[in-house]
């Protein structure tokens, strides 16, 4: 009985330590993130992580409520001495309408400064990414609020992107 016990208590807080680190803490600063940080922020945003990286690789594919995926991948990781990425790539990618050009491109990245819209022609990719870099650090709660602006932006730059105004 003891060894059940004792097996018990592993195993909590084995399963206790992955929820620990993904904790959500609105306040927290963060000169850096890891994997766990980002599943915390979408967590914190109520989506569904739906691929992730391995080993070293920082970097979450994850879905809204609405079926909108995106991806937020860690850059700039353990350089100068810091652990952890310290910037955010949050990215968005669709595929690519017959009537995107440089032109509506132009006219999105103009419109709409906070993003970047883009367009792999040959791969028929249309994308937009917003960039966080986390110098002197933020807190979790901007990380969390400058993936909801992305959502939000891009709902007003794909019409423009892809030509449709």
């Amino acid at each position: 009985m003891k060894h059940v016990f004792a097996a018990a208590a592993i195993l909590i807080a084995v399963g206790a330590a992955p929820a620990a680190a993904q904790d959500y803490a609105p306040e927290r600063i963060k000169k850096s993130v890891t994997q766990a940080d980002l599943f915390a922020i979408v967590g914190s945003l109520g989506h569904q992580v739906l691929e992730q990286g391995e080993d070293d690789q920082v970097f979450v594919v994850a879905q809204t409520e609405d079926a909108t995926n995106y991806f937020l991948l860690g850059t700039a990781c353990d350089v100068n001495d810091v652990p952890g990425c310290q910037g955010i790539m949050m990215q968005l990618r669709f595929d690519l309408p017959p009537t995107t050009t440089f032109e509506t491109l132009a006219k999105a990245n103009l419109e709409q400064a906070a993003l970047n819209s883009w367009a792999d022609f040959e791969g028929k990719t249309l994308g937009f990414t917003r960039y966080q870099v986390l110098d002197n650090g933020v807190t979790m709660a901007n990380i969390r609020e400058n993936v909801n602006v992305l959502l939000a932006l891009v709902a007003e730059a794909y019409p423009v992107a892809a030509g449709e105004q």
